[in-house]
């Protein structure tokens, strides 16, 4: 065991306090009986440095109150066992007390350190820490698919962000509105994701899908991530269909009125997330149609342009209104809408082209991606003739390929000055350029550009290159090989290397080295007095689902900005997520419907949609990425059924409220919160009281199935039920279901089997714990026959 400082406070004031000192990692010790033991094995992740005694600080005891019994936190199983007022008022408590290991350890043990002790998981408990169990803040439960005979038959808990929505930039609750699709409650899955992204039609298509990266299912053999991406596509067409539903009633208006200067994916964000706050919205884009480079930088074969269309309409069915054709620095300046409107924010994306700084590249017939992708979408011709260069690696570049493709060029090369595993562009698109024709042409680099005598370009020169050492990004730099060059006969080159910003009417606005817009990270205020900014203006070029993300932040900051409340985080720590068990088993991957290349074309949508069952398929691929270890405290169960309220140093807290499973804890207590006392009110006894317990020996100190049953039966029936499930879920598990289908019932055998089926339909069971249903099911029946006795 490592040293460790050892202090014995006599009041909890000092203890908490020693326990919120973020200069070293406290642990508050109770009966010490789990706690030394994890010590010696080195389980956690940071190893305490100062253990504090709780035994001097007056909380052992034992008291009867009119309102019924307080019991100290530090109060001894075995104080609870022999009391005799605990074992004639609360005899639920004192057997499970009584149940709990051999009498050394309940001598020794508290009720607190029962309630508050760490998972029994074995992966959670193995010696030094081995596994990156996600109940200390790893990645992945290993009970899912590992050994897991006394683990959760309810599915599993929600203890910290999982991999998927972690690795997504708009946070998006990926878990929560699989867990919806899984239960058919589409709305419910639907909201979920309106909460965070008013675009997921569009990023349903178009997004790097990152979150994928994450997905557990890709640690086992033959297994792929869950379809992310198409599921949210999927779900993304639902809530065009359906925006009026979800959307709503809009609150009183604030008389606020805000401009947004840009109609791309971070103006129209800002704006859906400000107007359902009851400002008025106002946009102004110089282009001809609302969507900026969802309309004119994203092909309509990746990105059909109804779908902006439609989401524009959504806006505007909201009150949000659009002025296009509105050019900012010309048609309208950035003072005027600042005088004019109570906020501003500039979210005019990224639409300068970056130059490649070679001779010849302002020759006739060079042109850069933004602008051929542009004219594209407006259906301009721009005379690219048979054979054209792309320069560049990314998704511009990619798009430009298929594109020039596609409009009926004979030849498309791509030209990269790395290799394809440094490319930025999606994997996918660079495996769709090829099989469409693109010829891809690594380790090269433009040096210059030839003209025709009518001085048009006619040709390329290309330096070879190769790889040296890591540069800043992490990819191997590209160093020319001397000596080494190529020309390629070309008729049209198009440069897609990078992005920047346009700061044409900024003229107040400052900016930074790379021209971006200054704002404020935390509050997106520029220089100017009401001026706010998002998007790729501010944060530099990226993607759809980044700009979604930023103009979200820069809404709700503009928001309190405006006087409004500050966003309430929602936590769903210690949420039951369920699942099929299903999903355990190997499974393929939702494999799309594309287009052969040969019967893609530019004007329609290359990947068909699916149905419903297909995605709610694929939904449950999911392996949830919760926590299945159990509450593994007797007494969590027998308070839950006897009403009682945890009185902490801080607040009092019903019983079925105070344990949430999350990283490194059973309960809701947060840092330096101690647990003082627990009063068990005494109109909460009923006449039947009963603690059942399942373990492979007497002796062993926690259940590995229990039930808490506290019964009032008058006059023959059932007057009231409490019943709560301990070892069967995360948290202890109220059967609220059963308690209603009692309440009112003459206990027979019928009704006794009734109860039974119903307390176990709900669960799913793993690999190896299936035998649990059948002992809660003989539990249910066993207190409801014995309610038929009388109690006897």
């Amino acid at each position: 065991m490592k040293k460790f400082k050892h202090i014995k406070p006599d009041n909890l004031e000092v203890a908490g306090s020693a326990l919120r000192d973020e200069t070293s990692c406290a642990r508050a010790v109770a009966g010490g009986t789990d706690l030394l033991g994890t010590l010696k094995d080195k389980i956690s992740p940071q190893y305490p440095d100062l253990l504090i005694s709780l035994a001097n600080t007056g909380l052992r005891y034992i008291k009867e109150s009119p309102e019924g019994i307080r019991i100290g936190a530090m109060a001894t199983l075995h104080d609870i066992e022999t009391s005799p007022a605990v074992k004639e008022k609360f005899p639920l408590l004192q057997q499970a007390a009584h149940s709990v290991a051999a009498p050394q350890i309940r001598h020794q043990a508290t009720i607190g350190g029962n309630l508050c002790q760490e998972p029994r998981c074995w992966y959670y408990r193995y010696p030094d820490n081995r596994f990156d169990c996600m109940r200390k803040g790893g990645t992945f439960c290993d009970a899912l698919t590992g050994n897991n005979p006394y683990h959760s038959v309810f599915g599993a808990a929600h203890v910290c962000d999982t991999p998927c929505k972690t690795e997504c930039p708009n946070e998006t609750n990926i878990p929560l509105y699989f867990d919806m699709i899984r239960q058919g409650d589409l709305m419910g899955a639907a909201k979920v994701l309106l909460e965070v992204n008013p675009l997921a039609a569009a990023t349903g298509r178009v997004c790097p899908h990152t979150c994928e990266s994450g997905c557990n299912r890709e640690k086992f053999e033959k297994e792929e991530s869950v379809s992310i991406r198409d599921i949210e596509r999927f779900l993304g067409d639902y809530i065009l269909e359906h925006a009026k539903e979800l959307v709503g009633a809009l609150p009183k208006a604030t008389g606020k009125k805000i401009a947004i200067a840009g109609a791309g994916p971070s103006g129209l964000t800002a704006a859906f997330y400000l107007q359902k706050q009851g400002h008025s919205v106002t946009i102004y884009d110089d282009n001809e149609k609302p969507g900026g480079m969802l309309v004119y930088g994203i092909p309509a074969y990746r990105l059909p342009k109804d779908i902006v269309a439609k989401t524009a309409e959504v806006l505007k069915d909201m009150g949000v209104q659009f002025k296009q054709k509105v050019k900012l620095g010309k048609d309208i300046t950035l003072p005027a809408l600042q005088k004019e409107y109570d906020a501003v924010l500039l979210g005019i994306g990224a639409w300068a082209s970056v130059e490649i700084g070679c001779p010849g590249e302002d020759t006739k017939g060079v042109v850069s991606g933004i602008d051929f992708l542009f004219q594209a979408t407006d259906k301009k011709d721009i005379g690219m003739g048979k054979t054209v260069a792309v320069i560049g690696g990314g998704n511009t570049a990619m798009d430009s390929c298929r594109t020039a493709l596609r409009l009926g060029a004979e030849k498309v090369y791509n030209f990269y000055r790395r290799t394809r595993v440094e490319m930025p562009a999606d994997a996918e698109e660079i495996t769709e350029a090829a099989e469409e024709g693109v010829d891809f042409r690594y380790l090269t680099a433009p040096v210059e550009i030839v003209k025709d005598a009518k001085g048009r370009v006619c040709k390329i020169k290309l330096q070879k290159m190769k790889l040296g050492e890591p540069d800043e990004s992490g990819r191997r730099r590209p160093e020319a090989i001397q000596g080494e060059t190529e020309t390629v006969d070309v008729d049209t080159v198009i440069v897609a290397i990078g992005q920047g910003i346009n700061a044409a009417g900024l003229d107040s606005i400052a900016l930074n080295k790379k021209s971006e817009i200054i704002a404020d990270r935390a509050t997106y205020a520029t220089n100017m007095d009401k001026v706010f900014a998002a998007g790729d203006a501010a944060i530099g070029p990226g993607t759809v689902v980044e700009s979604v993300a930023d103009a979200r932040k820069a809404a709700q900051a503009i928001h309190e900005y405006l006087g409004g409340k500050a966003a309430e985080e929602t936590c769903e720590r210690g949420k039951a997520l369920y699942f099929d068990p299903e999903c355990l088993k190997e499974s393929a991957r939702l494999k799309m419907t594309i287009k052969p290349a040969d019967k893609r074309n530019y004007y329609e949508e290359d990947v068909a949609g699916v149905q419903l069952e297909a995605i709610q398929r694929e939904a449950n691929r999911c392996f949830n990425c919760g926590c299945v270890a159990v509450s593994p405290s007797d007494v969590a169960p027998a308070l839950i059924a006897l009403g009682a309220e945890m009185i902490t140093t801080d607040r009092t807290i019903p019983a079925k409220e105070f344990f949430r499973a999350g990283i490194e804890t059973s309960t809701v207590l947060e840092k330096g919160e101690l647990l003082k006392e627990i009063l068990i009110h005494d109109k909460a006894a009923g006449n039947i009281q009963l603690y059942q317990k399942f373990r492979t020996r007497k002796t062993i100190d926690f259940p590995i199935a229990g039930l808490a049953s506290n019964l009032s039966v008058r006059d023959g029936k059932i007057a009231s039920a409490k019943l709560v499930f301990g070892a069967a879920a995360p948290v202890p598990y109220e059967l609220t279901e059963v308690e209603a289908f009692l309440q009112g019932k003459k206990p027979d055998e019928t009704v006794a089997a009734k109860a039974g089926e119903l307390a176990v339909k709900a669960m799913l069971p793993l690999a190896e714990n299936a035998f649990k249903v059948r002992v809660f099911r003989t539990f249910i029946k066993r207190i409801v026959r014995l309610a038929e006795k009388g109690g006897s």
